[in-house]
């Protein structure tokens, strides 16, 4: 157990010790990509609504800032020529109506700012606390009208909160709202990563006073998984087959398993003279990214998804781990260890073209994508504590999203196949 616990804390917590790495380093902050001005102005509401949360343009505030795509230029009225001198050549508007049965009607325009012509135009029917969901479902709209993507203010995160004491795996809007919690157990939960079509979370809990993967279909029951073995952690979704690639330790040695989490059956996926853990697919699932210390350190590997063709990726610095790859597949982002703290760099797939995303801010560590690829969420305690933060994919606009106690190890949904679940009616 001590040799698990020693290879545990090495390669899946915060660790601070001092090491050097030389690498090419970008000014922390400064977007060297081109964000789009978007105009943004109050809705037209109705008096005697006694709002809970944000107004629908705070909502949409937020998502085009945290978007990594759009600048708001806000203004209290139609101003042309504020958004003609800000350049910004759409606006968003709307207005919002109590309806008899308690519910809001909220029509939702995109206008472009010099002709004042409807580029958009949705209207969704909702409970107040549905506001928000209906919100970003239309923020997404906007983004694909505009940049003919999909965006992702209607995907979530799943992250780890200390809740009285004890870590639990929780829920929220990419945001930070609404947040919900999935395990309620006096043991630690740890790692969550989500199954296919972010139906429920597979996790890891030392109720058994060893760490153990579970998972959990959202409205369901926890179920464990691979009670075959002693240990079990790490795992990792395959994201065309579900197929699950988790860490197991035995005798000290800790080798990377592939499983079916519906037969229970699993496999050793490689086997390596070294130890392998922090396994991550390619967005393609044809590769499987992984750390491992056969180098001395823990440095980041690929190799094929039948095990073969194993090839090293990071060379600079004696600590880099817990890989996350880009949804485009082309590059990935890691935590490496720079002057005794934990940094969080971006690299090519040989481990080139290596940039730094943070800097004299604390410990940043378990970055994630966001399902655009425009996004990367991750935890630091630059405040003290530790927190989830979202910055643009070249570390830009650095910003909080949890707010109190501890959270760390987000991970970013997949973009939802049914993101209209609102009641949402044609706009006239």
């Amino acid at each position: 157990m001590k040799k698990l616990l020693f290879f545990l804390l090495v390669f899946l917590a915060p660790v601070v010790s001092f090491a050097s790495i030389d690498t090419i380093a970008v000014d922390v902050g400064i977007s060297v990509f081109k964000t789009m001005p978007l105009g943004v102005v109050p809705f037209n509401e109705s008096a005697g609504i006694d709002w809970i949360e944000e107004h629908p343009h705070q909502i949409l505030t937020r998502d085009a800032n945290l978007s990594g795509r759009f600048d708001v230029v806000a203004s209290d009225k139609f101003n042309l020529a504020l958004f003609s001198r800000s350049h910004a050549e759409y606006y968003i508007t709307g207005k919002v109506e109590p309806q008899k049965d308690g519910k809001l009607r909220v029509e939702c325009y995109l206008y472009v700012s010099k002709s004042k012509d409807l580029l958009l135009g949705e209207s969704y029917t909702v409970q107040q606390k549905d506001l928000r969901r209906a919100m970003h479902a239309f923020f997404d709209e906007v983004t694909l009208r505009l940049c003919g993507e999909r965006g992702v203010a209607s995907t979530k995160l799943a992250y780890v909160s200390k809740i009285e004491g004890v870590k639990q795996v929780v829920v929220s809007d990419y945001d930070g709202f609404h947040r919900s919690q999935v395990t309620r157990d006096t043991s630690i939960s740890m790692m969550p990563v989500w199954t296919l079509g972010n139906k429920g979370l597979v996790y890891v809990n030392f109720k058994t006073n060893r760490p153990r993967l579970y998972t959990k279909n959202f409205g369901g029951s926890e179920k464990p998984l691979f009670s075959q073995f002693d240990q079990t952690y790490s795992p990792a979704v395959n994201p065309r087959t579900g197929e699950l690639l988790f860490s197991s330790t035995k005798d000290g040695k800790t080798d990377l398993y592939l499983g079916n989490a519906e037969t229970g059956k699993a496999r050793k996926f490689a086997y390596l003279k070294s130890n392998q853990t922090s396994p991550a697919w390619s967005p393609f699932a044809t590769e499987v990214m992984f750390t491992s210390d056969r180098g001395g350190g823990p440095q980041i590997f690929v190799m094929n998804k039948d095990g073969s063709d194993m090839r090293r990726v990071t060379f600079m610095g004696r600590y880099n781990e817990r890989a996350s790859w880009s949804p485009s597949g082309d590059r990935i982002a890691y935590t490496s260890m720079d002057n005794g703290k934990m940094n969080i760099y971006t690299c090519a797939l040989d481990g080139s073209d290596i940039m730094q995303l943070t800097n004299n801010a604390g410990n940043n560590v378990h970055p994630t994508w966001s399902p655009d690829g425009k996004l990367i969420a991750f935890s630091s305690n630059r405040s003290g504590s530790y927190q989830i933060y979202i910055m643009r994919f070249d570390g830009a606009n650095v910003t909080r999203i949890t707010q109190g106690g501890e959270n760390t190890s987000p991970t970013w949904s997949w973009f939802y196949d049914n993101d209209k679940q609102q009641t949402k009616e044609g706009a006239k």
